[in-house]
């Protein structure tokens, strides 16, 4: 089962509104990895690991992080190619293993 994640409210532990999903990455095996999240009008899109979250039975996507954190990551190109390079910072960004 494949779950959609765009068009999805992205909110933070104190169901604070961060942004909405407009776009997800997968890696080779067809697994989500980065989610694009649109942070508003005037603001660029950003990344954010999908593995960090959860949907909710309504429908939003819970992350551990604030707003802030998120845009503070590395914003995402308008072609959401994600480069190594960026994929590197955003793993330093969120703490993730790599």
């Amino acid at each position: 089962m494949t779950t959609q994640y765009r068009g999805h409210d992205v909110v933070d532990p104190d169901n604070r509104l961060i942004g909405t999903i407009e776009d997800v990455i997968y890696d080779p095996t067809g697994e989500p990895t980065w989610a694009v999240v649109d942070l508003g009008l005037l603001h660029a899109s950003h990344y954010l690991p999908v593995a960090s979250g959860y949907l909710t039975e309504n429908g939003t996507f819970v992350v551990p992080y604030d707003k802030r954190t998120v845009k503070s990551a590395p914003k995402a190109h308008r072609d959401h190619v994600l480069e190594p390079e960026i994929e590197i910072e955003l793993q330093q960004h969120y703490e993730l293993a790599s």
